[in-house]
């Protein structure tokens, strides 16, 4: 058990050294930079996550799913592809900046935007053994490594942003970044780095990957593209107020996704090894349980979003009330339609349906676009947003119905639970709870309450199921 929890106990560290990152970064920024200058760094950030997105092949959960015997083969057929990939990724960036410039309005700052290839080209260098030793439940030297390249990425920002008060200092730290988190990968890795090219591993790890750019498109397009038509048609001084609303939602959001989707697929992969029905029972289990999380999560955007923001970033930053609604039940769909979808279809090998899921989120663009040539407004945004979500959602459900069928009653129980105590607090938020600390905080109390009494009615039975050789030694 102590084993259990130690393990438990890193992989929250990884996970929130990831998520919280950036959120340390974009509080230092926002204390000295202008709005506008923000806005430029949003740009920045908007435009090397498109790109990384739009071709991430996720070569680490290739070898993830290799057979174990293949390891090494595996490995090194996943270092040479993401070589490649990584080089050419990093041309097509600097080649493309001249036009990413001038979307935003900054042809005067081209050369600006072509120094991002290179930090995507050194990417490629990085040794994903680390990563995979995820397989086994081992996150000691991703913690190791990932901890020391993004303080000292920080420690470097803090400084330079004082000499230089400019986006150019967020590039510096991109770089030292970069360069740290691949060569404390290599530190850690503890064993060799090898790459091979055109190997029958390589072409395996090709026709894994590729089906992902398609989901990468999707990812890249829902999460970034609403950053390129704010920059474009509203400013950079509303796309950094747009940016620091994602990112105070972003930190918790992302680091409920990546424990989620850690264990999740690690207890799937693990349960189909045995056909007594712990598989079906995990599935159901986490088809419950994933809901709730984002419910409450959303619930507390609700309630402590507009209190929060302007209290840390600065008064300038803040939502309006329809705003904060949108922009919850927006993260409730996004964070109820990603696992166990996303992990069933990882361990099914369906990498091709998964794509097709992340891609109906691009429909939120869409939506966007034409409310925004409407309304002119961040509530279009957040509407449009929220479009998209739903339409994922239904997507997803439509793709998974085979494979999802044992848990879907569980997860409409799930959803209809968590909207209806959503939907109760945005009641109240309108109301004028959300503005005050102690109304809000009980607010989210008494969601929590409702959630734990009903998880407790599903829980011991479906974790009996889940965890047969458990109940055995008991």
């Amino acid at each position: 058990m102590l084993q259990h929890l130690t393990k438990g106990y890193t992989l929250l560290l990884v996970s929130l050294i990831e998520t919280g990152t950036p959120f340390i970064r974009m509080l230092l920024l926002t204390h000295a930079l202008s709005l506008t200058e923000l806005g430029f760094v949003s740009a920045l950030t908007a435009t090397i996550s498109a790109f990384e997105q739009m071709t991430d092949f996720a070569l680490y959960r290739y070898v993830f799913s290799a057979a174990r015997e293949e390891y090494e083969h595996a490995l090194a057929a996943a270092h040479g592809l993401a070589v490649l990939r990584s080089l050419t990724l990093g041309g097509l960036v600097a080649l493309a900046a001249p036009l990413i410039a001038r979307v935003f309005h900054l042809e005067q700052y081209t050369f600006d935007f072509m120094l991002l290839g290179p930090v995507v080209a050194l990417r490629g260098f990085d040794h994903l053994a680390p990563r995979v030793a995820e397989r086994d439940y081992r996150y000691g030297p991703q913690l190791r490594a990932t901890g020391a390249s993004n303080v000292l990425s920080l420690a470097v920002l803090a400084v330079a942003v004082r000499i230089i008060p400019s986006h150019v200092a967020f590039l510096i730290s991109l770089y030292v970044q970069v360069i740290a988190q691949v060569t404390f990968d290599h530190i850690v890795a503890g064993e060799k780095y090898r790459c091979a090219f055109f190997t029958p591993n390589f072409g395996r790890a090709f026709r894994f990957g590729y089906p992902l750019m398609a989901n990468g498109i999707g990812i890249a397009t829902s999460s970034q593209g609403d950053r390129f038509l704010i920059g474009s048609m509203l400013g950079l001084p509303e796309l950094a107020v747009y940016s620091v609303a994602n990112l105070a939602t972003y930190v918790p959001s992302a680091l409920i996704t990546r424990l989620s989707s850690t264990v999740t697929l690690a207890q799937l992969y693990n349960g189909a090894k045995h056909d007594d029905g712990r598989f079906d029972a995990r599935l159901r289990l986490f088809a419950r349980l994933v809901p709730l999380v984002a419910a409450l999560f959303a619930l507390g955007v609700v309630a402590l979003l507009d209190i929060v923001m302007p209290l840390v970033f600065g008064a300038k930053f803040v939502l309006s009330p329809a705003s904060t609604a949108l922009l919850a039940v927006s993260i409730f769909f996004r964070q109820a339609r990603g696992d166990p979808f996303s992990s069933l279809l990882l361990n099914e090998g369906r990498t091709k349906r998964l794509a097709i899921a992340n891609l109906s989120s691009t429909s939120a663009l869409l939506f966007v676009f034409v409310l925004l040539l409407i309304f002119h407004s961040f509530e279009a945004v957040m509407a449009g947003r929220l479009l998209g979500e739903v339409t994922a959602t239904a997507v997803t459900l439509a793709i998974t119905r085979d494979l999802f069928k044992p848990a879907r009653q569980d997860f409409f129980k799930a959803v209809t639970v968590g909207l209806l105590v959503l939907c109760v607090g945005i009641a109240l938020g309108s109301a004028g709870v959300g503005l005050a600390v102690i109304p809000s905080i009980a607010m989210v109390a008494a969601g929590l309450a409702v959630f734990a009494l009903w998880a407790l009615s599903f829980t011991p039975d479906l974790l009996d199921a889940s965890f047969p050789a458990i109940r055995l030694k008991a």
